[in-house]
């Protein structure tokens, strides 16, 4: 930050040949070196402006010879119309937080807005007032690395974090940065040091077993006679629910009475509020993690629990899971995790989460011989089937068995 405060408050000199001539169009400003060109203006008036000069990595030239050919970049640049605008030297502190404001930003679903603002304060905190064109290679990098050995910034000290997590931060800065492009404030993106995670942990499956006993100690008592969670009841239909559709926990806690088909035996994830499901319907556009509804055919469990919990349902809600809190408000439930982990608890099973009964849900989906297809649209997955077939298609290993057994090839 220093060197860019320093290089800010030095003149541009004229860069002289080897037999004293000055070189045309051609500066340094301490030891940067500038080329000069003519451009438009924001205003649309016709301007010479100096930019700095980068190789075809763009990495800055440090010798005149690198420095004439990057001249040359420049200028064909200027013939692509490729120049970032002339007059607008963004930094990156006051370029996010236009970032955030622009109406593509705030198409993003909410939870993802709200992660992307979360980061941005730290890359803000990291980068501070740096230029746009000045955030580099390794500038980057030496983020990324502070961020997995943990360090302190803005006067708050943030622990190691994962290979998963740096990536992430990536890919806001990333977004970011296009953006700037799009809007004229950069002519490039840097390159972005790349980092292999490691792969993910093996999960555990839960047996019926462990579900039947989450179920039990949803509604038991302690020692004490008091309650393991006073939202028990409540948090016993979420996870029957999660278990008998596979839905995601936020796309569950968002559902509300009209998004259940009785007549079609149907379910709908994502759908809008004032969407009609017994009504007949087209398009796709919806809540869920891609933004598009989907419609989950009842099974006899999942048509059963809806069933129960329709006919002791809050009469003042229209939410499936109306929040215990809401008060003289209709509003859902936005996290029942502190109840789930006191249940948990009680369980034994120390490692469970709301993911893993749409985990459970989607792998005795395989074992019971149901085409990956329709499972993955039943969860929401985009590729057909093709991640189902990779994490849990070995548990079809003995239904395969059985199909293999019936075919029979070269009869008629």
């Amino acid at each position: 930050m220093k060197d860019i405060e320093k290089e800010r408050k030095q003149v541009f000199l004229p860069v002289l040949d080897s037999r004293r001539r000055k070189v045309k169009s051609i500066y340094l400003r301490g030891k940067t070196y500038y080329g000069s060109v003519w451009c438009v203006l924001e205003d649309g008036r016709t301007a010479s402006r100096r930019f700095r000069l980068l190789d075809a990595n763009d990495q800055p030239v440090n010798d005149l010879n690198a420095a004439k050919e990057a001249l040359e970049i420049l200028r064909h640049k200027r013939r692509e119309n490729s120049l970032p605008v002339a007059g607008r030297n963004m930094n990156f502190e006051k370029w996010s937080h236009e970032y955030e404001a622009l109406e593509t930003s705030k198409l993003k679903m909410a939870g993802t807005q709200v992660k992307e603002s979360r980061v941005l304060a730290m890359w803000r905190k990291y980068l501070g007032t740096v230029k746009l064109e000045k955030i580099n290679t390794p500038l980057i990098k030496k983020y990324c690395e502070e961020r997995l050995r943990g360090f302190t910034l803005g006067g708050k000290t943030y622990g190691p974090c994962s290979v998963r997590t740096v990536k992430l931060d990536l890919i806001v800065l990333n977004n970011a940065l296009k953006a700037a492009i799009e809007s004229g404030h950069l002519t490039a993106l840097p390159r972005f040091p790349r980092y292999k995670a490691s792969p993910a942990p093996v999960r555990e499956l839960i047996t019926p077993a462990d579900f039947e006993l989450l179920l039990e100690k949803c509604t038991a008592l302690k020692e004490d006679k008091t309650p393991v969670t006073k939202n028990g009841v409540q948090l016993r239909d979420l996870f029957k629910v999660l278990a008998y559709c596979g839905a995601r926990i936020n796309e569950s806690l968002a559902l509300r009475w009209n998004h259940v088909d009785w007549k079609g035996r149907k379910l709908w994830i994502g759908a809008p509020a004032d969407f009609d499901a017994s009504k007949p319907s087209i398009g796709k556009g919806g809540f869920t993690k891609n933004r598009e509804a989907r419609a989950i055919d009842f099974n006899p469990q999942l048509e059963a629990i809806l069933k129960e919990m329709e006919l002791r349902k809050a009469p003042d809600s229209e939410w499936m899971f109306p929040s215990p809190q809401r008060g003289e408000k209709d509003i859902r439930a936005f996290s029942l995790r502190e109840s789930m982990m006191l249940v948990r608890k009680a369980a034994g099973l120390p490692k469970f989460g709301f993911h893993h009964l749409r985990d459970y849900f989607i792998s005795y989906g395989v074992m019971a011989g149901i085409d990956f297809m329709t499972i993955a649209r039943w969860v929401g997955h985009k590729d057909g089937g093709v991640l189902i077939g990779k994490v849990y298609g070995h548990l079809a290993d003995s239904h395969r068995s059985k199909m293999a057994d019936k075919m029979v090839i070269g009869t008629s």
